[in-house]
């Protein structure tokens, strides 16, 4: 019994490899010097080998000697998968209907080759490494950063911005307003680092927050191309401003850093403040729209005393008042006393100066001969203040711009700014700028003569006429806004093409109808709207019914 369940085995295993031989002779008869072939990838310690042709038969084995020695050629042969066939072949699959049926994809796996060999299939693989290695290699060695952009992007999931990629290779790089957030920083990030072409960034008003100015902090320390960086409007905070200092006690390259509008207090503030004590290179200085305060105030103060190399530093529209303007009138005081100072020019309208820092400024212009522009526009300046102005001006011989716009100066403060300059043979002022405040037909007949006298230009607000008891005005440049802001609002969005209500719902960025400032302020300037900050503050105030600092438009 043992021996015929034997002998019905080996008869089976037989038929199996005559079958399988039957077959294969028959669908390999294509000319083999004409036709290339695919060859299998090499699947653990299995190899291919070609079966002969003429190997025998099933029918042909009549003993049990040769059944083994049929066994023994199948197992030794090993024939675990033929060739695939290419494109165009018929052979698609090895079918025995009785046995087993063996299937290929259509396709050469990636790993497989053609070879052009007749009588044997090779085993020669694609090494996936070789080409992963070689396209890191690419990658690295990428000194316009464009692949190095692509790549960060396919990593980070985020949508590459075909405009960084067309204008990668510029000197200056702008992209304002392209809602970049914290990881679209971080993709352009990291080709900024090796690129030799960009001299300028300026990627304001991209909600960046304060984690995509840790990236730009990180990948920019040692970037010895770029100069000029300006992250206005982007939530950067205090962290984020923290990081960016950080950064320029490293880069020595940088000479512009505009960080406007970002969110930064007092404890920002004192961070930038000490690197700007240690940084030497670092000329101009843009910080307006913050939320500066006493402290940081007087942090500038010492900035300005000890650091010789700055040339601009812009501390406009922050919540500094009057101690806080006082201490910083004082640093100007006596900050060109510095032996390598050559020139300053300092922007703090809108911080809130009054009379006692009108006298503080006034000192300052007259012992300051390095201050080459000033503007103290916006600080409710009175009169009196003016005065102090005026008297520091009839003395100085280095200023060349002041603009003082938009102050309540009365009828006599404007006059007596342009006597003092006209009373001032070494005076320099080539540009006075009174924007939005009500001059006399004494100051205009005075300007006439002085423009035609000497290289000076002087703008003012208009002639009050005779009808009016100068005495009594109080300038107030949005007075006519205030009237109806919803109203002049809904004029300036009609002449942008826009209803009011699409332009709500398209500052309502989270859709939960509430506008909020922040929202408001930057849907205007994606609009392209001529709206003022102080107009929007007007807007919100008429607009806010429940004083929660948002709009419900609902």
């Amino acid at each position: 019994m043992t021996e015929l369940s034997e002998d019905n085995l080996l008869n089976h295993l037989a038929t199996q490899h005559g079958h399988f031989e039957k077959k294969r002779t028959t669908s390999f008869k294509s000319d083999k010097d004409s036709e290339e072939r695919r060859t299998p990838t090499q699947r653990g310690s299995a190899k291919l080998k070609r079966i002969s042709s003429s190997a025998k038969s099933a029918h042909s084995l009549s003993s049990i000697e040769d059944k083994f020695s049929a066994l023994s050629t199948l197992i030794q042969d090993r024939l675990l998968i033929t060739e695939f066939p290419g494109r165009n072949s018929a052979a698609g699959r090895i079918n025995d209907d009785d046995a087993f049926e063996e299937e290929f994809p259509d396709e050469t796996p990636p790993s497989g080759r053609v070879t052009k060999e007749g009588d044997y299939d090779t085993d020669l693989e694609m090494d996936y490494d070789d080409w992963l290695h070689a396209e890191k290699i690419l990658i690295e060695e990428d000194k316009t950063g464009e692949r190095k952009y692509i790549d960060i992007c396919n990593k980070t999931g985020v949508i590459p911005v075909s405009y960084f990629v067309r204008h990668i290779q510029n000197k200056e790089f702008e992209m304002k307003y392209h809602g970049l957030g914290p990881l679209g920083a971080k993709a352009i990030a990291l080709p900024l680092r090796s690129n030799r072409k960009i001299e300028k960034v300026n990627i304001e008003g991209n909600w960046i927050e304060s984690q995509g100015a840790i990236y730009l902090a990180q990948m920019l320390a040692n970037n010895i191309y770029l100069t000029e960086l300006h992250l206005a409007e982007n939530k950067i905070g205090n962290d984020g401003a923290k990081a960016i200092s950080e950064m320029l006690l490293k880069n020595d390259m940088i000479h512009t850093v505009d960080l406007s509008g970002n969110d930064i207090d007092d404890n920002g503030a004192e961070v930038i403040c000490s690197t700007l004590m240690k940084n030497t290179t670092i000329k101009h200085v843009y910080l307006s729209k913050n939320s500066f305060e006493e402290r940081a105030a007087i942090s500038f103060k010492h900035v300005l005393l000890h650091n010789e190399s700055l040339d601009t530093i812009d501390l406009s529209w922050n919540h500094i008042r009057t101690r806080g303007a006082s201490a910083i009138a004082e640093g100007l005081q006596v900050c060109s006393k510095l032996p390598f100072r050559d020139s300053l020019f300092i922007d703090i309208n809108g911080i809130g100066l009054k009379t006692i820092d009108g006298k503080a400024i006034g000192k300052a212009i007259k012992q300051n001969r390095t201050l080459r522009s000033l503007d103290i526009s916006h600080n409710r300046i009175p009169q009196d203040g003016a005065k102090h102005i005026a008297k520091g001006l009839s003395e100085n011989d280095g200023l060349q711009e002041l603009k003082i716009g938009s102050n309540p100066l009365g009828s006599e403060g404007p006059l007596n700014i342009l006597q003092a300059i006209e009373k001032n043979d070494i005076c320099t002022v080539t540009e006075l700028d009174l924007s939005n405040v009500l001059v006399t037909e004494e100051f205009q007949e005075l300007q006439d003569k002085l423009e035609k006298d000497r290289i000076l230009t002087v703008t003012h607000g208009g002639i009050a006429g005779e009808l009016y008891n100068i005495q009594s005005i109080t300038f107030d440049p949005l007075h006519d806004f205030r009237k109806n802001p919803v109203g002049m609002l809904r004029d300036i969005a009609k002449e942008a093409g826009y209803r009011m209500i699409d332009l709500f719902k398209d500052f309502d960025k989270d859709g939960n109808s509430y506008i909020s400032k922040d929202e408001f302020v930057m849907g205007i300037k994606r609009a392209g709207m001529q709206v003022s900050v102080r107009q929007i503050e007007v807007i919100m105030e008429k607009l806010d019914t429940n004083k929660d600092g948002c709009v419900d438009y609902a």
